[in-house]
């Protein structure tokens, strides 16, 4: 008996569903056939005292015809369908009742149809904002073309440096799963309101619906491998012509530094471009150079403490920049900055770790690493000079033997960096899944023929595994380099550099010295899980790249002094021993330092003391004193050496 009630269902189920299939008329014959059903089954109600005694008093039962089936029809189809002016027409001739039955039917369709009208324009709004394609009508917003993992870090400094702006991003992914993302990443506990439209950026049409004529700032992110869709994008913001005012400040990231002549040529000197790829090999090779710099350049593109900063001091027009630094008591000058006019258009300058000599103009600004602003300028008087310091010293090098772990696509402009501050000789070993004979093919493919101080060596294997460390001395190297590793697909990159550190860390229990460890992190989260693995710096790259598009995009005239801290042949930040700057064990004040670097025609920016666990002090006080020792550090801004 189950089985065949079963049987019955479905084939029901299989009935209504071929009539769904047929659309209109097989919809319309299943409406009678479910009407005329479901009326005639209400027509038994005659049976069960529907003209009774008892219901005599119900005014919806009507009883004028004959009180029995045309009455319980009557009664049944009013209840089915609620016609309220067929239900009016009760006793009325044929012909009226057909007119109001249809009539009636007709309304009840019209109603239906407004239903269905307002409720599919509901429903279509609300998917195209799931989908991300309605029009923006913001005004001074930051908008954001493209999304990678740095994303998340250019919206938390863009909350930090300027709570409740508006947000809006536009990237060829769905809706649901970027806000998946923001919700993971807790953006939306950040104070900034992020809109979402779903799109390409290199379309002329998608960047007017994102408002980007009315953006305070544009930031394009490098979306792809061959940084080709963030080119193209940046070749329509610097086409356009209809901006309604001052065109908004425009900065893109380029991931590859073989794309970087190329997209300056695209960029038309409208656009400020970060070149991750170049910035991130640049801070691994100092940090390879200087240990504890990571520390360093976190906390200069950090939104807290010391970072860089531009102000106009009219007090320190015509004064010496040796004068400033005595004056200025809560920051350190680093550098100038100033507005040059080529091409009928206004460009930003600047020049950093000029000569104690150097007067400052009236049109220049100072370039400050402070904690905030504004600076507090007092004229020093007479300029002290320091009775302990020391003259000499030698800029840091590349150690002998350095071991990279993983292959990424800033390998080779790190190696490029490594050549130009190694001594002749210098020994890199590459330990990745790549293949030497392809090591090498990819190696000319980038233009890079022989280097002139390094010797390369490829070893492939997992550097998870043991077997791959089989004919690889790890205590023979005095600096390890961890990159993201792209060479092997295991799924997050951060979880294989954390287990490529649990097999270094077994590997060199029992060794007697330890090689200098750089470490690169995709995600600051990520960093306290290194604490006891052996790490000496860590490069949290997302971070320091989305720090520097965020923050030039809210102030653009940091655009050249970045490129000036982090190109190829300009200056750069540097820990030198302090035996070199002043004499060991002697009371020392940083106005002692100031002197001491001044000489060198460097800057002091602080201090990495050992004693207190190699914690970095940039910009302290100038009443603090110290008596340093061997392994304590000056931090400077000094010129590159390049052997």
């Amino acid at each position: 008996m189950g089985n065949r009630i079963k049987q019955i269902l479905e084939r029901i189920r299989y009935r209504i569903d071929q009539a769904f299939a047929r659309k209109f008329v097989g919809q319309f014959l299943l409406f009678l056939t479910l009407v005329t059903t479901v009326t005639l089954i209400g027509v038994t109600a005659m049976f069960f005292g529907l003209f009774s005694e008892e219901n005599r008093h119900i005014h919806s039962i009507p009883r004028e015809i004959d009180s029995g089936f045309w009455d319980s029809v009557w009664w049944s189809l009013n209840q089915v369908m609620r016609l309220q002016g067929f239900e009016q027409a009760y006793g009325a001739t044929g012909p009226v009742l057909a007119y109001s039955l249809f009539l009636s039917v007709m309304g009840l369709i019209v109603f239906s149809v407004l239903i269905s009208l307002i409720n599919n324009t509901m429903r279509a709004r609300i998917e195209a904002l799931r989908k991300g394609d309605t029009q923006v009508l913001e005004r001074g917003h930051v908008l954001v073309l493209g999304w990678s993992n740095k994303v998340f870090s250019v919206l938390q400094q863009i909350a930090r440096l300027q709570p409740g702006t508006k947000v809006v991003i536009l990237a060829p992914r769905e809706i649901d799963a970027m806000q998946e993302q923001l919700r993971i990443a807790d953006i939306h506990r950040e104070r900034i309101k992020v809109i979402l439209r779903s799109g390409t950026p290199s379309n002329y049409g998608e960047l007017d619906r994102v408002a980007v004529r009315w953006a305070a700032s544009v930031i394009v992110l490098a979306t792809d491998a061959d940084d080709s869709e963030a080119i193209k994008t940046m070749v329509l913001l610097t086409s356009r012509r209809d901006w309604p005012g001052r065109p908004p400040t425009l900065v893109s990231e380029i991931a590859l530094e073989q794309n970087y002549e190329l997209a300056k040529i695209a960029a038309r000197e409208q656009l400020h471009i970060v070149s991750s790829s170049l910035v991130i090999s640049k801070i691994i090779v100092q940090t390879v150079r200087n240990p504890g710099l990571a520390d360093i350049y976190a906390e200069i593109f950090s939104t807290t403490g010391n970072s860089l900063y531009v102000q106009s001091i009219p007090d320190c027009t015509d004064r010496t920049m040796r004068e400033i630094a005595y004056g200025l008591t809560d920051s350190v000058p680093v550098g100038i900055t100033w507005d040059e006019t080529r091409d009928g258009s206004v460009r930003h300058a600047a020049g950093l770790n000029p000569e104690p000599d150097y007067d400052v103009a009236k049109d220049e600004r100072l370039v400050l690493l402070t904690r905030h602003l504004p600076a507090a300028y007092v004229p020093a008087g007479e300029l002290p000079e320091s009775r302990i310091y020391r003259e000499g010293g030698v800029a840091p090098h590349v150690p002998g033997r350095v071991l990279v772990i993983g292959w990424a696509g800033l390998i080779y402009d790190i190696l490029l960096e490594l050549d130009a501050h190694a001594r002749s000789g210098t020994e890199v070993t590459i330990l990745s899944g790549v293949d030497p004979e392809e090591a090498h093919e990819r190696m000319t493919s980038h233009h890079m023929g022989s280097f002139r101080n390094l010797a390369l060596v490829f070893v492939k294997g997992d550097a998870v595994q043991r077997a791959a460390w089989e004919d690889i001395e790890v205590g023979g190297f005095q600096s390890i380099v961890v990159l993201a590793d792209e060479s092997v697909d295991q799924g997050d990159k951060d979880t294989r550099t954390l287990r490529i550190l649990l097999r270094l860390s077994d590997l060199r229990k029992d060794a007697q010295s330890r090689a200098h460890t750089v470490v690169e992190l995709l995600d600051e989260n990520n960093h306290e899980l290194l604490s006891d693995l052996g790490v000496d710096d860590v490069v949290v790259s997302p971070e320091i790249v989305s720090a520097q598009l965020a923050q030039i995009a809210r102030q653009q005239v940091l655009a050249p002094i970045y490129r000036e801290l982090l190109s190829a042949g300009g200056v750069e930040i540097s820990l030198r021993p302090a035996g070199d700057y002043v004499e060991l064990g002697a009371e020392c004040r940083f106005d002692d330092l100031l002197y001491a670097s001044q000489q060198k025609m460097e800057i002091a920016l602080g201090l990495r003391l050992a004693e207190a666990g190699g914690v970095v002090q940039l910009n302290p006080s100038r009443q603090a004193t110290w008596r340093l020792g061997e392994q304590d550090k000056v931090i400077v801004l000094a010129q590159q050496v390049y052997r």
